[in-house]
Order: structure tokens, then sequence, then C-alpha cells
């Protein structure tokens, strides 16, 4: 399922970079605070959409900034209209979703972790060292505290964009402006735990952690071999890189983003969810 968040999510964040930029946190048609039009939900018209909000704002160039499937507006972007993409910044977002999605139906340990004491130690130990539970995710989900009715034909219309990220291939080697990809890479005791050596799943576990480190590490890998102006840097965190490690997150991005925009200081930087 993909998790429906909206331009809070970028509260910590964004607000780093307003002392440079003219800085718009945008929540994508069908998501809440946003109207849930009957069409366009598209990759395609989502990236008009972003040329909709530069031109609002009379920006002629932007840094766009996206998280998990927006990676998927950022490329279709950087294709369509590469005269106003000034940089693309990837946060979790640089390996192609659609194939992920099916390689994780696949995952045998996909799901809860199944017969797990939930008061062990090693169970509560684990859910304490790491949470992922974040405020600001928690407070953007309230927002779908509504009637039952309009929550359903706003998921079946976001569903839609979703399928369309899916079925089309991530062709990122297409951008030709600078890019960063900050990838998180999930250590087999973030991902799993609460095992112990003795768990039956213990082996398998393992297994599936290294597997899943190698791919992760191939898409950053990948990411600075086939982008003529790519670079990549891995992070220990979860798919929520920017909550879970913000400061690495932050320093990553304005190392990254100093010598652009000293050359070209009147931008937009996007935050998109």
């Amino acid at each position: 399922m993909v998790r429906r968040t909206g331009a809070r999510v970028w509260t910590e964040l964004a607000p780093q970079f307003a002392d440079r930029l003219h800085v718009v946190a945008l929540t994508p048609r069908g998501v809440l605070p946003s109207s849930a039009p009957a069409s366009g939900y598209t990759i395609a018209q989502l990236a008009r959409d972003v040329v909709g909000i530069l031109d609002d704002t009379h920006s002629q160039k932007a840094v766009l900034v996206g998280h998990s499937i927006s990676r998927a507006v950022i490329t279709q972007f950087a294709k369509a209209y590469p005269k106003r993409l000034l940089a693309a910044i990837y946060l979790d977002a640089a390996f192609d979703f659609g194939r992920a999605y099916r390689n994780g139906k696949a995952d045998p340990m996909r799901g809860p972790p199944l017969n797990v004491d939930t008061t062990s130690s090693s169970w509560t130990a684990w859910k304490r060292q790491f949470p992922e539970t974040y405020a600001v995710l928690d407070s953007d989900q309230t927002m779908w505290d509504i009637d039952s009715a309009e929550a359903a034909r706003r998921r079946r219309r976001v569903a839609r964009l979703a399928d369309d990220v899916r079925t089309k291939p991530h062709q990122v080697w297409l951008v030709q402006a600078p890019a960063l990809a900050l990838r998180s890479v999930s250590s087999f005791e973030r991902r799993f735990g609460w095992l112990t050596p003795d768990s039956a799943r213990w082996s398998l576990a393992k297994w599936v952690s290294d597997t899943s480190q190698k791919l992760q590490r191939g898409v950053c890998d990948d990411f600075k071999r086939r982008l003529p102006r790519g670079s990549s840097l891995d992070l220990e965190a979860s798919h929520f890189v920017f909550l879970d490690r913000p400061r690495e997150v932050s320093a990553a991005m304005n190392q990254f983003l100093g010598p652009i925009l000293a050359a070209e200081p009147d931008s937009l930087l996007r935050s998109d969810r």
C-alpha cells in the first residue's frame, strides 16, 4: 500500500533552505488537503502541475526534491522540461518502484513477524531501538479521518497514480541536471532485530537481509554510473530517511546544492511526496 502523505511531512526539512530559496511543498492531487479532481492521476500530469507552480511563482528553474514514488515525477519533469530543472534530489527514491513493488510481493519475509511473543525482551528492545514512528507522519495521517465515502473516493483516484508509476520504467539515467540520491539501506538489526539466533527464521532473514542490502547498494552504484552528473550516499535508515536521519540528509543536500546555487541562486526548491 502506498502511504498517502502530504506537504506537512517536510515541516522540519524544508525551512532549512528558505533563507536561500523559494521553498514550496506540494501535496499531490487527491491527497488531503489538495482537491481530488476526477482525472489527472498520471506522472505526466503531476509534472505539469509542477510547471504550474513554477509559473505561478515566476520561477524559471527548480531544484526538485522527492521521496519514494515521487521520484517518477522528478524524472518525468527532467525528461519533459530539461531546461527548467536546476538539480534533482531523490530521497530513497532513485529505485524502480514497479520492480521494487513486484519484488516486495515475492519477499519470503514480507509482512509482520510471525509467532512473536510481543512481551519478549528481544521484541521490546528492537521496537525501542528502531521505533520508526514520526510525529509529523502521525499528524499528517489524521487528515484522513474524514467521511469514509470521501476517503474511499480519494484513495481510488490516488491509486491510479501508483499504478501509473508501477507500469512505467524509471528512466532516471535520462536526467541531465546534477542529481543526488540519498538511499536508505536497512541493516539486519533494523529489519529483523526481533529475531534471535535460535529462531526458525534466522537463516532465512539473514539471506533476505544480505540480498536486499546488495540490491539497495546496487541502486546507488547504478545511479552514479548511468547519470552524467549523478552522485549518491547510502545511509542506514528507514524508508523515511529524511525523518530518520535529518542531520545527515540536510548536510548532504547542502553540500550538493552549495556550488549549484552559487552559480545560479534564483531557483525554486520543491519538496514533494
